[in-house]
């Protein structure tokens, strides 16, 4: 899985700038499934720049980035005040943390880039007894309220999925199907419940 780590090396800053933060509604819905008002720790997996970890700062006694990309990591490191907040090497197969030592578990839009029987094992050892995990993506591309925007968007991002798809052959880069996350968690036999729910949150950005 070498290539899907290096895939996100190089453009830490540009990545930092542009993604969308966690909604806000998360935090309670979350903590409520997992019955604590302030978990002791949360361990976000995948944490890429940290935007998805720091969102736990101020409702967390401890937050802890697992992220194996180097680039990344440091990033995250260089933008993160809160004293509350570390990053670590690790993969979401191996994160090196004790077992039942997490309130929460949470991955943000980076579950598809993860061996899920392996990933799962390690978030259901993790987690204590009781505990939630969350895997959140955000379901582009928004609503613009330019119909001409939207399928500008729309034919980029099928363009750029058949160039994926054409150097995958030459390529160790993995992608599972996000519509199939929620399949393979309940199939996982690692949870003892599993659903899925929407969300909604306005944004605003250029182009």
């Amino acid at each position: 899985m070498s290539g899907n780590i290096e895939r996100f090396g190089g453009f830490a800053k540009e990545y930092q700038s542009v993604r969308p933060r966690p909604p806000a509604p998360l935090k309670n819905i979350l903590r409520e499934l997992a019955r604590t008002a302030r978990p002791a720790v949360v361990v976000d997996i995948g944490s890429g720049t940290g935007l998805s970890t720091r969102y736990w700062s101020d409702v967390a006694d401890r937050v802890i980035g697992i992220e194996p990309n180097d680039n990344m990591r440091s990033e995250a490191a260089a933008a993160t005040t809160e004293r509350n907040v570390e990053f670590r090497g690790g993969l979401s197969s191996d994160t090196g943390l004790p077992a039942g030592s997490a309130d929460l578990v949470t991955c943000s839009q980076a579950l598809h880039w993860m061996e899920p029987e392996t990933t799962f094992a390690e978030v259901a050892r993790i987690l204590r007894s009781g505990g939630a995990f969350a895997a959140y993506d955000y379901d582009w591309p928004p609503t613009t309220g330019v119909w001409e925007a939207d399928q500008a968007y729309a034919e980029c991002m099928e363009g750029m999925e058949r160039r994926e798809q054409a150097a995958s052959a030459q390529s160790e880069v993995r992608k599972w199907d996000k519509d199939g996350h929620l399949g393979r968690m309940t199939g996982s036999g690692r949870f003892r419940f599993t659903k899925e729910i929407v969300l909604g949150a306005p944004g605003s950005g250029s182009a």
